[in-house]
């Protein structure tokens, strides 16, 4: 559908991504463009299971791809585009969900109202956050299927670019660790614990400090920052993409039910909230 496209699948905007990151070392070679689509070069390699994303040998590459594409591609402008973009998705949001397609989303959130008056408390944290939050070029959707690993070359390459964007560097982070959840068999019991997120972000911060030339050492309180910050913003990733499901289960042709998606992550984010929203 034309709505659906202009409205969720960007493709003028994946191809400009693609472009830049191929520029910066970061994607292939693009070779040529056709109607709502183009053609790039192989991505060699294997896409990330729930397993293997926290396999010792691969999650620091992945921490370290993440940090060189945060500081070495060039993002067109420095405003985070979560608010607006989520503004723009609410008003594509019905009023209310009794809508057959969204009957497991009425069961967690009764009307759009609510979901614009959750928007405004996330809105006003990050506003009272703003000095300490980074904001960079983002990939934004860092699920499992996005990230392939090379086991010949021990490289990480990300594929998909159409929702990259300036945003809080914090938000791309915890967005990924939401999704060690996976996507077809859902189980949030995944996500990482403390313990193992303060190993992957060392190696994300030392990376960051490596490419802006910074000599002194990532500390304690460094990462803790930063934890406190990924952790809300994780919680964040399932408003998101709870609320962009909405929009998926009244538009998508595709075979999937993203009305109990939906659900399922505005039921998370709900959850979460009460572990993680007052951390910044």
């Amino acid at each position: 559908k034309q709505w659906y496209q202009r409205r969720v699948r960007d493709r003028k905007k994946e191809l400009s991504n693609h472009v830049s990151l191929a520029a910066a070392g970061f994607a292939t070679s693009v070779y040529m463009t056709v109607n709502n689509g183009y053609f790039y070069g192989y991505v060699d390699g294997s896409t990330l299971t729930t397993d293997t994303v926290r396999d010792p040998r691969i999650y620091p590459i992945i921490a370290r791809s993440i940090a060189r594409m945060h500081c070495k591609v060039e993002a067109p402008h420095k405003d985070a585009v979560f608010y607006p973009k989520m503004v723009q998705y609410l008003r594509n949001v019905p009023d209310y969900f009794n809508n057959e397609k969204l009957k497991a989303v009425d069961k967690v959130v009764s009307s759009k109202a609510d979901l614009v008056k959750e928007l405004n408390e996330i809105q006003q944290k990050v506003t009272d956050a703003a000095d300490s939050l980074e904001v960079g070029f983002c990939h934004n959707d860092l699920l499992l299927g996005n990230v392939i690993y090379n086991p010949n070359r021990n490289s990480i390459s990300f594929i998909d670019y159409e929702y990259g964007d300036p945003n809080f560097t914090a938000y791309d982070i915890g967005n990924h660790f939401a999704e060690y959840a996976g996507v077809d068999n859902v189980d949030f019991n995944l996500y990482p614990n403390e313990l193992y997120q303060r190993y992957w972000l060392r190696d994300y911060l030392e990376e960051v400090w490596k490419c802006r030339g910074v000599e002194t050492p990532v500390t304690e309180e460094d990462i803790t920052r930063l934890y406190r910050q990924v952790n809300f913003f994780s919680c964040c990733g399932h408003f998101f993409w709870g609320v962009w499901a909405i929009i998926q289960a009244l538009n998508s042709e595709i075979d999937f039910d993203f009305g109990e998606y939906a659900a399922m992550k505005l039921g998370e984010y709900f959850k979460q909230k009460e572990k993680f929203f007052d951390l910044i």
